[in-house]
């Protein structure tokens, strides 16, 4: 059917007035409307709705993309706790703004975009109150027209190809009664504005007819306000960006169900592949075509979907277009009448397509089926010459270096030459956030495990915009990457995150940092309050510097910089005194152990070490410690079974039943803790260790032995069950009773029974005994 052309004095309310057409994001019969308009009127001036920055670039959205795309327009902060602005602009054949553009072009009409970019916004604090009054204004038509959701509505009213010539008074008419009585948000105030300005410029060069595109909310507005700009003469430009900041916008690939509102994207069009077909084909095609693959699919997926049933759906269409006013049936004609022919059971939800958002828990299969057809699966391509930063280009490089083809689920092991190389890839996308990139399984230390590594690679819309942004930090991944690291490192706060980036950096494959960031390195871990908090770090520190060569960290002068800080931080705060959390305890015995191994590496390999040089200052600091009378009990032991390991003159069996002697009976399960936890082979198999201690047990009254009790199990829990039966072959032996087995030292408690608890019964028990005896009952 062919839409008689619009004249002049039908588009333009008034001579010497802009033709301010206002349209919903993605319609086609807006894009319709818009191409047939620019085309009879020829204007001059050509201005959309679309970020002002990317008018220096225009050209790029007339290469041969393959659609969707968008423009991707970011703001970022270099602090890294701020949080950055993304935002797209999508273009699907079928948008009004992309039918701008090329009918613009072929008229020889001069474009501009007239929206303010991303980074430009105001912060929207009215915007609930915006949303409420135009819902409860959308709400309102819903209901006085007798229809089940505003999508409907809105195909209704202006997507059937017969209402075209009434088209322009119809949008025009609904819009005003949309935005009547309501002044916008802060945010719509300032971009309004922003586009007023823009108006006003075109018709002060007073060299043509000027047409406006812009979203339907906006145009009342817009009729009127751009009068206050009359004298306007320079093109507008946006405020300032805020110092500090990156800016930028680029084309991406865009995706069919991104654009469709079931996505959560509030100017997108329900179906776009429906969508597509109605450009494309016309609406009774798009009917015909929608029939073929959602029969194809479904008998794919081995759903019933007879010939009988798509007859039946081709009746029930056509009956409910005619009943609902349609020329042809349209989108939800269609589908509720597939829906009556497919779905033999009672539904327990709404059928999808009668309102907004994601599909509910328990939809039909069929329905899914319907709602995921018209969704569509394409990604948009870029044409081969669109401008891109440099770093998606290098990662595309180095993907395809390293023979990984997205999407895969990839298996790899780090020992292997091709698998070193996927892995360092893939862990510096990681650390510069890429989405799509998540390993399944990995090792948690840099040397742990059998090297092997499981990742889930995606291809996510986010995809491409975060190499974008994340193009700021380089021009290549590896530079990238170790810049992101670089950030990271000196906005890390505590040991605990300086050693998960330094592993990240170590599993990149990146060794080589700043001198800047070596000195801020020590200033942080300076900082370091928590002697609970340097242990695992000391660990991963030590075992990287010393023994990684694979990934080249071994000996780096990062690691030897932050490993030496870190050590003598640990030093300093282990003197620090004050009571230990019960809930810390593990946490530091684990620090102690960490040091000690360090130091006791040193001893045996004093030539290995020349960077570090710590054992005659540690021994010192150690001695002190152990004798220090103010000190945490546990401290105090952790510190002697540290010297007593290292086997220091002044350390022995003997110097540990001699600080227990020291000890009140409260402590001693503490100090014991430490001294196992450290020593424990030293310890545990020496019987001087175990006569002496047994002495100092003996001497305990009954409740003090109750309330060391806990901590004494918790020394012995460091034992391995190996080591338990050799301590308990000597407590046997001690007590010259070795025929026994050693198991009868070790029987588990009754369940749901603490020790303290089962020997408190016991005395309990035993009074009584004695009770019962004093009165000559037993």
């Amino acid at each position: 059917m062919t839409t008689p052309p619009l004249s002049a004095a039908e588009l333009f309310p008034s001579p010497g007035e802009p033709l301010i057409l206002g349209i919903r994001h993605h319609s086609p019969a807006c894009a319709r409307l818009v191409q047939r308009s620019i085309e009879q009127l020829r204007p001059a001036w050509v201005l959309i709705e679309g970020p002002a920055d990317f008018n220096q670039r225009l050209d790029e959205l007339l290469l041969p993309h393959q659609l969707p795309i968008a423009i991707y327009s970011y703001c970022q902060f270099q602090e890294q706790d701020a949080p950055g602005v993304g935002a797209w602009t999508p273009f699907a054949e079928w948008s009004p703004e992309w039918q701008a553009l090329h009918a613009a072009r072929r008229c020889s009409a001069d474009i501009r975009f007239i929206d303010l970019p991303v980074w430009a916004h105001a912060s929207d604090d009215e915007a609930d109150d915006d949303s409420q009054h135009y819902q409860q204004r959308q709400q309102a038509m819903i209901e006085a027209c007798g229809m089940e959701s505003s999508d409907a509505l809105w195909d209704h009213l202006f997507e059937d190809e017969s209402q075209q010539r009434e088209l322009p008074a119809a949008l025009n008419l609904w819009f005003r009664q949309l935005r009547d009585g309501c002044s916008g948000s802060v945010q719509d105030r300032q971009r309004e504005a922003y586009m007023a300005r823009w108006i006003a410029w075109a018709m002060a060069q007073d060299s043509g007819p000027v047409l406006v595109i812009c979203g339907g909310w906006h145009a009342p507005v817009l009729t009127s306000l751009w009068r206050g700009y009359a004298e306007s003469t320079e093109p507008p430009a946006p405020e300032a960006v805020i110092s500090g900041a990156v800016t930028g916008s680029y084309l991406t690939p865009y995706s069919e169900k991104r654009l469709d509102v079931l996505a959560g994207y509030l100017s997108g069009m329900p179906a776009p592949v429906w969508q597509q077909w109605c450009w494309q084909y016309g609406q009774r095609q798009a009917g015909e075509r929608l029939l073929e693959r959602v029969f194809t699919v479904l008998r794919r997926q081995h759903l019933p979907a007879s010939t009988a049933d798509m007859a039946n759906a081709m009746t029930q269409a056509l009956a409910l277009a005619a009943l609902r006013g349609h020329r042809l049936p349209l989108r939800n004609d269609w589908l509720d009448a597939l829906a009556g022919s497919l779905i033999k059971e009672a539904l327990n939800t709404p059928l999808p397509w009668s309102y907004r958002g994601p599909l509910q828990a328990g939809t039909d299969p069929i329905a899914i089926v319907l709602i995921d057809v018209l969704a569509g699966h394409r990604f948009g391509v870029l044409a081969a010459d669109t401008p891109q930063p440099p770093l998606p280009r290098d990662v595309a490089n180095e993907l395809k270096r390293a023979g990984i083809t997205l999407p895969v689920t990839l298996t790899l092991n780090r020992f292997d030459t091709p698998g070193l190389l996927q892995s360092q890839v893939l862990h510096r996308l990681n650390v510069l956030e890429i989405p799509g990139i998540s390993c399944l399984l990995g090792t948690t230390l840099a040397l742990s495990g059998d090297g092997e590594e499981q990742w889930a690679l995606t291809q996510p819309l986010q995809q491409h915009a975060a190499l974008i942004e994340a193009a700021r930090y380089g021009a290549t991944l590896e530079e990238a990457a170790r810049n992101r690291l670089e950030s990271a490192l000196a906005d890390a706060s505590g040991i605990a995150a300086l050693a998960h980036w330094l592993q990240r950096a170590a599993l990149a494959g990146l060794s080589s940092f700043s001198q800047q960031l070596l000195a801020q390195l020590e200033q942080q871990i300076a900082l370091e309050s928590q002697f609970e908090e340097m242990g695992p770090a000391l660990e991963i520190l030590y075992a990287l510097w010393r023994h990684d060569t694979l990934n080249g960290m071994r000996d780096a002068a990062i690691l030897l910089t932050t490993l030496r800080a870190a050590i003598e931080r640990t030093l300093w705060l282990s003197e620090s005194t004050g009571l230990i959390d019960p809930t810390q305890i593990n946490a530091h015995l684990h620090s102690w152990q960490a040091l000690c191994h360090i130091l006791r590496d040193e001893q045996n390999n004093p030539q290995q070490h020349d960077g570090l040089v710590l054992l005659p200052r540690a021994l010192a600091v150690l001695e002190r410690r152990f004798c220090a009378a103010d000190a945490s009990a546990l401290s105090r032991g952790a510190a002697l079974g540290a010297l007593i390991r290292l086997e220091h003159a002044s350390a022995d069996a003997q110097a540990a039943i001699m600080l227990l002697e020291g000890l009140p009976a409260a402590r001693l399960g503490e100090a014991l803790h430490g001294l196992i936890a450290l020593a424990r082979h030293q310890l545990a198999s020496h019987p001087a260790f175990i006569a002496g201690f047994n002495r100092q047990l003996e001497q305990l009254a009954d409740d003090e032995f109750i309330a060391a009790l806990p901590d004494l199990r918790a020394a012995m829990a460091w034992l391995p069950p190996r080591e338990r039966k050799a301590l308990a072959r000597q407590v046997l032996e001690h007590f010259q009773i070795s025929h026994l087995p050693e198991h009868l030292l070790q029987q588990p408690l009754p369940e749901a029974c603490s020790a303290a608890l089962y020997l408190r019964h016991q005395q309990q028990e035993q009074r009584t005994a004695d009770q019962l005896r004093a009165w000559g009952i037993l």
